[in-house]
């Protein structure tokens, strides 16, 4: 269920700051300095946290037994909330994904931090004790603002007694809203109205509330989040109330087929696209324009893992470090198009995918729409939707091993034989809607005129 925040006085002190909502941590004995606190078994369920890019680095455990290997860091710009409520920054505070425990903890959140309660997560003073709460309220800004309790403190004996909506091992709590309104419910009453208003004018969402026109044939997803009342121009995706919201276009809401869903765009980070230049790398690999329109090469054509080399550009897609029978991966890992003599045109490593797949939500909603061409251009949307949960990385990789998860560039260069061609970049992992279902731990379809 969604909740209001108990601890009225302090969730005003950080709606003032801009915070609408807060993670609640329940810390276990081994939550403290030397273990770090333990947040997630994969970084995609930490959406919420806004984080820095995600890079791979070496791993310095010195543990008896520990495993070795590479290990990701994204750094958390987190401030503590001193008893003035000023913040005071925590310079060295980070998220670390350990690949090879599948675990995600945060870490260095106290060290050269003054207003930081330290001795909460010393293992020599009481890091140790059952009953400590650690919260975090994400900015808008970017910023995370965190506080600890002890556990005889009232706001521990509080947050202990009272749960929030569920998200992984945290507890969600609003500031504002509707006091005891699941989120699930608010989103599927939402979308009940969008179904029943029929066709819509394709609009964006104004600052102000305002609408104004959106000119094109792809204005289904920014019309969907305007009338979700999401700004065009706000989150990097979606949000309404904890969900990340995607339509995906149906040649018929009655009678839908498997229609292709864009993922990510994420540009590569190596091969020869990196070294050598998108240009070099459409020269090399593209081919003429097929509708023979002058001076144009593309490159396009749909790669899947495993799969023979493409006809017209003789590229083929790997997945390097993932082993699908343990499902597991390699820190290093990456997704590589390479040439028949091996060479690597272009790669995707695992901590830049990360980086992109991170951003989407522990939950998720799929919206199928409809697109009417004549006499206007306008949307509707379907009523049944597919609700999934669990969107996380490893998940992602089986997905690509399996062919469900595939490349589908629309890369093209045109004035070729000038000095200055016009190149356009399109980079795009898509999915099949029929196995959009594999990417999560847990999905269902709901018809939103019946509820939840």
């Amino acid at each position: 269920m969604q909740r209001q925040f108990p601890l009225s006085d302090l969730g005003r002190v950080l709606a003032g700051f801009g915070a609408t909502e807060v993670l609640v941590k329940r810390l276990a004995p081994n939550d403290n300095g030397k273990n770090q606190i333990y947040l997630a078994g994969d970084v995609s369920a930490l959406g919420k946290i806004p984080t820095g890019e995600v890079q791979l680095v070496a791993g310095t455990s010195q543990k008896a037994g520990a495993k070795r290997g590479p290990i990701f860091r994204s750094a958390v710009n987190m401030y503590w909330l001193g008893e003035d409520y000023s913040l005071v920054q925590a310079p060295h505070a980070k998220l670390i994904l350990y690949p090879q425990y599948s675990e995600v903890r945060l870490s260095g959140f106290v060290r050269d931090c003054p207003a930081a309660p330290s001795h909460l997560f010393d293992i020599k003073r009481a890091g140790r004790n059952p009953g400590r709460v650690l919260l975090l309220a994400p900015l808008p800004d970017g910023r995370v603002i965190t506080t600890a309790f002890s556990p005889e403190s009232a706001e521990a004996k509080c947050l202990l007694e009272q749960d929030g909506e569920p998200y992984g091992v945290l507890h969600r709590f609003e500031l504002g809203g509707d006091t005891g309104t699941s989120s699930e419910t608010l989103l599927i009453s939402r979308l009940r109205s969008i179904h029943l208003a029929g066709w819509l004018d394709p609009v964006y969402l104004q600052p102000d509330g305002s609408h104004r026109p959106c000119l094109g044939p792809n204005c289904g997803g920014v019309t969907l989040e305007s009338h979700l009342g999401i700004l065009s121009n706000g989150r990097a995706e979606p949000d309404f109330h904890g969900w990340e919201v995607k339509q995906h276009g149906v040649f018929s809401l009655a009678r839908p087929r498997s229609t292709r869903i864009t993922l990510m765009t994420p540009e590569p980070s190596g091969g020869a696209y990196v070294d050598a230049g998108p240009e070099y790398f459409i020269r090399t690999w593209g081919y003429e324009d097929r509708k023979g329109r002058a001076d144009r090469i593309n490159f396009g054509g749909v790669y899947r893992s495993g799969g023979d080399a493409h006809s017209l550009t003789g590229l083929r897609l790997v997945l390097q470090g993932y082993d699908s029978r343990k499902e597991t991966f390699d820190g290093d890992g990456c997704i590589a198009l390479l040439d028949r003599a091996d060479e690597v045109a272009a790669s995707w490593s695992f901590a830049k995918l990360m980086n992109h797949w991170r951003m989407k939500h522990a939950k998720a909603a799929f919206v199928p729409s409809q697109l009417q061409r004549s006499p206007t251009i306008r949307y509707r949307y379907g009523s049944n939707v597919m609700l999934a949960e669990g969107a996380k990385f490893k998940l992602l990789l089986r997905a690509f091993a399996e062919g469900a998860v595939y490349y589908d560039p629309g890369l093209k260069m045109e004035k070729a034989a000038s000095e200055h061609p016009e190149i356009k970049r399109r980079s795009q992992f898509r999915v099949d809607s029929r196995k959009l279902a594999s990417l999560y731990e847990k999905n269902r379809i709901v018809d939103v005129l019946e509820g939840t």
